[in-house]
């Protein structure tokens, strides 16, 4: 029996192959596929709305996929999907949103005004990117110090490893970051404004699984999505970035969820 195909996104600064091991626990029951890196593609520049960005995750679909997938996305990758999705619901069987909230009518408003006034530069997630360190002499160099950042303190440490193994390039001087600070920086600044909007506009069965304790979504206002969004809520023990925390009760999640979207 030919496998269902789940075609990933990934979050914002971390490539795919980072979710390996997520993977690992979906790839007997599904084929994988992915676009390795987000953003970087000079015919597809990072734009107001990820507009760009959502054609890139279009062209991608058509192109490598006959058959309707199911589109699971984590953070920007799950409002990559839910843009093509609004235009494109034939491309889906389903839609999973791993911490990918739809920010309220109020959140869209502040945003809409930061960015008239030029403050989007200025919020922390854009901010702390332009100061990342990029450069190691080594991969394990890289490990070492990533290993000390709160914000990978609760990483799985294999998923850690693949972050450091795919998630850095080699250079004549060590290795590098893969995901260009730059770009990371210019996708928190373009933030879409009028994703409430979208609420009539999706016509595909989708679900979202949180992390419990995930600061993002509590910034876009998770409530709003829950009362305005007909979509199935599941939640997770952990960060925003619970898919790179636990990524085998991810999986699991991921698994029982699809169960009751599509059977």
């Amino acid at each position: 029996m030919n496998k269902q195909t789940i075609h990933f996104a990934h979050a914002n600064g971390f490539p795919a192959k980072t979710y390996s091991k997520l993977f690992s626990y979906l790839e007997d029951d599904f084929e994988i596929r992915f676009l390795e890196r987000h953003a970087h593609n000079p015919k597809f520049p990072v734009a107001d709305g990820w507009e760009r960005l959502r054609d890139e995750l279009r062209e991608e679909l058509e192109n490598r996929n006959a058959h309707k997938v199911i589109g699971v996305g984590h953070s920007l990758g799950g409002i990559l999907h839910l843009l093509v999705a609004a235009e494109n619901p034939e491309f889906y069987k389903a839609i999973i949103l791993l911490d990918a909230p739809i920010i309220s009518r109020l959140s869209s408003a502040g945003l809409k005004f930061m960015k008239k006034t030029n403050l989007m530069e200025k919020i922390p997630l854009a901010r702390t990117t332009r100061f990342r360190r990029s450069f190691w002499k080594t991969r394990e160099e890289a490990f070492e110090h990533f290993l000390q950042k709160e914000k990978f303190a609760h990483f799985d440490r294999e998923v850690l490893r693949d972050y450091v193994e795919h998630g850095t390039v080699k250079t004549e001087k060590g290795v590098k970051l893969f995901f260009e600070p730059k770009i990371e920086g210019m996708i928190y600044q373009t933030l879409p404004d009028n994703l409430p909007k979208l609420r009539k506009k999706l016509k595909v069965p989708i679900a979202y699984i949180g992390g419990m304790n995930s600061g993002e979504a509590r910034l876009a206002r998770l409530g709003f999505m829950r009362k305005n969004f007909d979509f199935k809520f599941h939640f997770l023990e952990g960060s925003h970035l619970f898919p790179l925390e636990k990524p085998k009760e991810t999986a699991a999640v991921i698994k029982e969820t699809l169960k009751s979207l599509i059977g």
